[in-house]
């Protein structure tokens, strides 16, 4: 502020906060402060300590100004008057704008972290530890000391919740969860005929068929209807995975409408907690069991035999379905509440530690409750941020997986229309932290249409200019319920774009930006007509957000009287 250095304060002095936390004060600067209503002006130099402590406020005016101006305050009324050389000066307090920072303050003092640290690191570095017999537990290194024998207490008490090898699966009972095939009336059965492998594939399909026999996950069969055969696909690990080809039986299955979780509510509802936990089930998919009619239809055939599954296999069409509606019926009491699941992504969020530590013994005795097991080797307790549905979540809020802009930071310029599509699938999946993203990608699109031939100047120019924006991606920040949210839009010869906004202690927060690349007649909408699409878009893709919260849009031409008015037809009649 142009202020100079800080005068010193004696080295005991201490600040207690309301929270009770103790602060020493780096020292105190002499601020020249005005008050005023309209003309009504008074102007004084008033002393302020400065501390470096999390709050909602910049500056607090205590006694001491107060008594410099004169000050007459009215609690209930929320005034304060004083006097000025041009008669009596009133200021009204904000009511609205203090719950706010009452709110940030609720969020800031916890016994955790402050929201107001730097960009957070891409792996948070966890301790093993051990439960019994060699076998260790993950727990945040960012877990308060003190509260971590707790938790390893906790965690131990609860030992027979996890799960090192596919023997300790006791299964779910089937009156939770059971997958059936429902085969479509008249469908022929296919049987496939045999595949050969050799080398270390086929040493990989002997391991895993051998693992799956000792778990009981499959049975030998003799005469199958429906036969399919394996696929071997190497993993990032360099190790093979054992898959297989239900191509045809799929084919047979019908469309099974179960609704999965939208991805941005889940990730908005885990941002701003303090202590989070992420547990992943033991081959989840495998603790539910497949009816008893329809285990043989899921035969496959290796050197080794033909088999079929006793439980719900990878690769089956609706699989990801009956998982997600087994978590719905598990944890229907806590999702929404202190946990949010997304097929067998499961995060359990806590404001606070001590909270946490409840939170943690009710989700885990659920778990006891309905036999599922838990995959010690990725669970990882008491964290303070990590990856959640390929966004970055934590106390501040929600960030962009940096992994992700590794991949698109590492990419050499696209040689081939393949390699463009891998970049817009990768600038895809970031699109909600990318300003006007359609209007800096445009070059690749035209590729893509075949309006440009080949890469040029204009793309190498974007994809230099993206990889720019992407070193510092901006913070999203999460709605609190009910509050007004504001939306600003713009349109371009190509495209229209969109950012959500939300206001906090005085200061604009983004939460989802979105882009429309036009083309076909769109190109050729009026500017009027091409922003009252941008208003349709956004209303079309952040539609959770428009039925939740009240939207102003933020824009100084006049869509409302265009969009009200009884004489418009066609198009912004059916957009009104």
């Amino acid at each position: 502020m142009g202020v100079g250095p800080c005068k010193p304060l004696p080295p005991s002095m201490t600040i207690s906060s309301f929270s009770g936390d103790v602060y020493g004060p780096a020292g105190y600067a002499t601020l020249r402060v005005a008050l005023e209503e309209g003309p009504k002006r008074l102007e004084r130099e008033i002393d302020f300590i400065i501390m470096d402590a999390p709050s909602g406020y910049n500056a607090i005016l205590e006694r001491p100004a107060m008594a410099a101006f004169q000050m007459v305050a009215s609690m209930y009324h929320l005034y304060v008057k004083f006097p000025t050389p041009f008669g009596v000066a009133t200021i009204s307090g904000d009511k609205a704008g203090a719950s706010k920072c009452f709110e940030i303050n609720a969020r800031l003092h916890t016994d955790y972290m402050d929201p107001r640290d730097h960009t957070l690191p891409p792996v948070e570095q966890n301790d093993h530890i051990t439960v019994a017999d060699g076998k260790t537990i993950l727990i945040s290194k960012n877990f308060p000391d003190n509260k971590k024998p707790v938790l390893a207490t906790l965690l131990f008490e609860y030992f027979d919740v996890f799960a090192w090898e596919p023997s300790d699966m006791p299964r779910i009972d089937r009156i939770v969860a059971e997958h059936r095939l429902s085969l479509k009336s008249g469908v022929a059965p296919v049987i496939q005929k045999k595949r050969s492998f050799g080398g270390e594939k086929q040493h990989a399909i002997r391991e895993e068929v051998e693992k799956l026999l000792a778990a009981g996950f499959i049975r030998e069969i003799t005469y199958p209807s429906w036969l399919a055969n394996v696929v071997v696909v190497k993993k990032n690990s360099g190790k093979w995975r054992m898959c297989v080809d239900f191509t045809d039986l799929n084919k047979a299955c019908p469309k099974y409408f179960y609704p999965l979780p939208k991805i941005d509510r889940l990730v908005d509802s885990s941002a701003g907690y303090s202590v989070i936990s992420f547990v992943d089930a033991f081959s989840g998919y495998h603790q539910i069991r497949m009816a008893k009619d329809d285990e043989e239809h899921t035969s496959f055939i290796t050197d080794q035999g033909t088999f079929c599954y006793k439980v719900m296999p990878f690769g089956l069409k609706n699989a990801g379905a009956s998982y997600q509606r087994m978590i719905d019926t598990v944890f229907k009491n806590q999702r929404g509440r202190n946990v949010e699941a997304y097929v067998d992504d499961v995060l359990i969020k806590s404001k606070c530690v001590k909270r946490h530590l409840e939170d943690l013994r009710e989700t885990l005795d659920t778990c006891r409750t309905y036999n599922i097991k838990l995959n010690p080797l990725k669970s990882i307790f008491g964290s303070s941020y990590d990856k959640f549905l390929g966004h970055m979540v934590s106390a501040r809020g929600i960030e962009a997986n940096p992994e992700k802009i590794q991949a698109i930071q590492e990419m050499k310029p696209p040689r081939t229309v393949q390699d463009i599509q891998k970049l817009n699938g990768r600038v895809t999946t970031l699109s909600r932290f990318i300003s006007k993203s359609g209007e800096r990608c445009l070059p690749f699109f035209k590729i893509l249409r075949g309006e440009n031939q080949a890469w040029n100047e204009d793309c190498a120019k974007a994809f230099q200019s993206l990889k720019e924006y992407l070193l510092s991606p901006p913070l999203l920040s999460a709605p609190v319920q009910d509050e007004d949210l504001f939306l600003y839009l713009s349109a371009t010869d190509n495209s229209v774009s969109a950012v959500l906004v939300r206001e906090e202690a005085a200061r604009q927060h983004l939460i989802h930006y979105i882009s429309h690349i036009l083309h076909g007649a769109e190109v050729r909408y009026p500017p009027l007509e091409k922003l009252s699409f941008a208003l349709i878009s956004a209303a079309r893709r952040l539609r959770h957000y428009f039925q939740a919260h009240p939207i102003k849009v933020m824009t100084d031409q006049p869509l409302r009287r265009i969009l009200h008015s009884p004489e418009i037809s066609g198009r912004l009649q059916k957009w009104q």
